[in-house]
This record gives C-alpha cells, structure tokens and sequence, in this order.
C-alpha cells in the first residue's frame, strides 16, 4: 500500500507547481499594458508631428520685406523712402511639399518599425519570464518528490528496512536539487522583476501564460516591412529635392513704395517701383543639382541592398521557425508517467537500485527541460520571423 500512494506523489512532476491561487496573466494583456505609454513609441509619434511641422512650414509664402530709408545730408534735401519688397512665389514650392511629404511618409513606417521593435522587445522580456517560471516548476516539482522519497528510505532506514547508505546518499541529491531549484527560482524572480516595469500586472501571485506560437506563413513576404518602407520613401524625398535643384532661373523681387524729397522749403513726393531678379550667370545650382542626382541614386542604391537583405533574412528565419514551430506543438510522451512509476515499483522490490531510480528521473528532468528548450527556441524564431517580414505573423496575409 506505501508503494501505491507514493507512485500517486511522484506524479508531481508532470505537473506545474502552481499555487492554486496564482492568476495568469497573457501576453496580450502584457503587451497592451506595456505599449500603452512606451516612451519610444512616444518619441518616434513626436518625430513624425515635426515632420508634419516641416510640411506645413514648406507650403507657407514667404512674407514681404518693409523697409524704410533716410538720406540727410548737409548740403542736400532731405529723402525718405518707404518701399515694401516681396518676392514672387514661383519659387518651386511645390517639390518642397512633395519632398516633406515624403519625408512624413518616412517617419510614419519610422514608427511602424519602432512599434514592432518595441513589441518584440516586450515579448522577449515575456518569453523570458514564462520559460523562467517553467523551469522553476520542473525544479520545484522534482525537488519535492526527492524529498518524499529521502523521507521514504529514511523512515525504511530507521525500521532496518533499507541501507542508510542509500538514505544518506539521497541527502546529497536533494542538496543538489535545492541549489539547482533556487537557482531557477533567482532567474524566474528576476524576469518577473524585468517585467513589472512595463506592467503594473506582474506581481508576485501572479504568472505568465504561455505565448501563443502563430503558424508560419506560406511565404516571406518583406514589401510592407517598415525600415525598407522608409528607404522607400527616401528615395521619392530625394528625387523631390533634385527637381528642385533642377530649377535654374529664381523668381523676382517687386517692390513697391513711396519717397519724399524736402529742403525745407519745398517737398516732392511720389512713388516707387523696382524689381530685382537673379540672372543665372554664374551660379545656375550645378554643384548642388549634381549633389542631389548622386543623393537620389544613393537612395536607390540602398533601397535595394535593404530590400535583399531583408528577403534574405525572411527567408532564413521562415525556414527556421517552421522547423522549431511543428517540433514545439509536439505533446509530451505518454510513456513518461508509467517510466517513473515503474522504476520506483522495481526500487521498491529490489528488483532496481536507487542509482536506477535517480537517473529515471534525471531523464524526465532533461526531457522537460529540452521542451522549454525548444520552446523558447520557437518564440525566439518567431520573433525574429516577424522582425524579418516587418509585422506581427499572418497579419495581411494568408498563412
């Protein structure tokens, strides 16, 4: 009958050591916590409200220019002038709105790709804290039916049922599993730490589910990835800039005013009328219309060393995670159980020895441990998948 409650205890380990009052807490709610107030997210909305300041700023006229002249010498009538200048808008304003536009355009897939950064980032931390907390368990779990089973042979020992050798013996191991339990309970602590910054959530009775493993996309799509995006958008700026130094003629000034000629004696007043216009001689923006044709072909250049880079990150991270994904759903074997059960019966009948029994268990420690392994192997490819295609996996896409 001993036999028989104590293969009912050692089914501890198949199972979590969760307190039965510890709430779960998912990774979307983590990340929606987290992602709220980012102060990166913050940051990058506010580069892409100045570019809309520029934009704005690139479509305004510019203001007339009012000035005022005294001439007053000693031997001469004294001239007051009033003139009020303003330059013509034909002045290409047009291309410096489509180069702002663009660049809004840029900082928008600039904050596409901060957010994702940001959101692999938190689900790292969250992977992290669930493997931790997993690995915490298996220890926890094997830790207690070692200590049931030292308990055991130490009452067996004391009724001369059992060698005390075998008693002591267990000793050392559930030393060893102590050290081995506190360090994994060190590691799950410190991860539940690291994720009490971005949510108020992570207490201490409360644990991380496990994260959902999306299934692979048929193919690695990158033509909507952010940072390629915003080269993309780069390159219609730089092209908008270099029509712009394509102009060579500038618009004139015209201006317009009044003047008064006094000696004190008599007083002439009138009008006046001027214009300035820039004559392209010299200066007909060759250096700077070369500058921008090398800045558009620069930008070209570096969209499509981007885009193959990225295709070949795709690729690489698809064939990876579609490997770890079908071997991570894989369920645990079935025979464990009756294994660990079996080997204790065998023990318990001499028919094993407790070196037996130990390296049983060990086993089912390593296997479970090889699990989270893979596991985390998985989130980790996942995450680097939906780094590679710019998005969250099957988002805009069949899969």
């Amino acid at each position: 009958m001993r036999r028989v409650s104590w293969a009912s205890a050692l089914l501890l380990v198949f199972t979590a050591s969760m307190p039965a009052h510890a709430q779960l807490l998912t990774e979307d709610r983590f990340l929606e916590d987290a992602m709220a107030n980012h102060p990166d997210i913050a940051a990058a909305e506010s580069a892409v409200a100045a570019a809309g300041g520029a934009r704005r700023q690139a479509g305004i006229i510019d203001n007339p220019e009012l000035s005022w002249e005294r001439e007053d010498p000693d031997s001469a009538p004294r001239q007051d002038t009033w003139l009020l200048g303003w330059r013509l808008p034909f002045d290409g304003r047009h291309h410096r709105m489509a180069a702002a536009d663009a660049g809004i355009a840029a900082m928008d897939s600039d904050l596409e790709a901060t957010r994702l950064g940001v959101r692999l980032e938190l689900r790292s931390l969250f992977a992290v804290w669930h493997i931790a907390e997993e690995r915490e368990s298996v220890f926890e779990a094997n830790l207690d039916r070692t200590r049931r089973l030292a308990g055991w042979l130490r009452a067996r020992a004391e009724e001369g049922e059992a060698a005390g050798v075998e008693a002591r013996r267990l000793e050392l191991e559930v030393e060893s599993m102590e050290r081995a339990t506190v360090s994994a309970r060190a590691d799950a602590r410190a991860a539940r730490a690291a994720a009490a910054v971005w949510s108020p959530r992570a207490t201490m009775d409360v644990r991380p589910a496990g994260p959902p493993l999306a299934p692979p996309p048929a193919v690695a799509e990158v033509g909507g990835r952010p940072d390629v995006m915003v080269l993309t958008h780069r390159v219609t700026e730089s092209e908008a800039r270099h029509a712009l130094r394509k102009r060579v003629a500038e618009p004139p000034t015209l201006s317009l005013g009044w003047t008064d000629i006094s000696d004190g004696r008599r007083s002439f007043a009138g009008p006046v009328f001027g214009v300035a216009w820039p004559l392209p001689v010299f200066d007909r923006n060759q250096g700077r219309r070369e500058a921008a044709s090398a800045e558009v072909t620069r930008a070209q250049f570096n969209l499509v060393a981007a885009t193959r880079r990225a295709q070949q990150e795709a690729n690489g991270a698809l064939a990876s995670y579609s490997e770890l994904y079908e071997l991570a759903l894989r369920g645990p074997l079935a025979v464990e159980e009756g294994v660990v059960e079996a080997v204790f019966a065998a023990f318990e009948a001499g028919e094993a020895t407790l070196t037996d029994v130990l390296d049983t268990w060990r086993a089912t420690v390593d296997v479970q441990m090889a699990r989270l392994e893979t596991m985390a192997r998985a989130l980790s490819a996942e995450r680097e998948l939906e780094a590679a295609l710019g998005r969250p996996i099957g988002a805009g896409e069949e899969s």
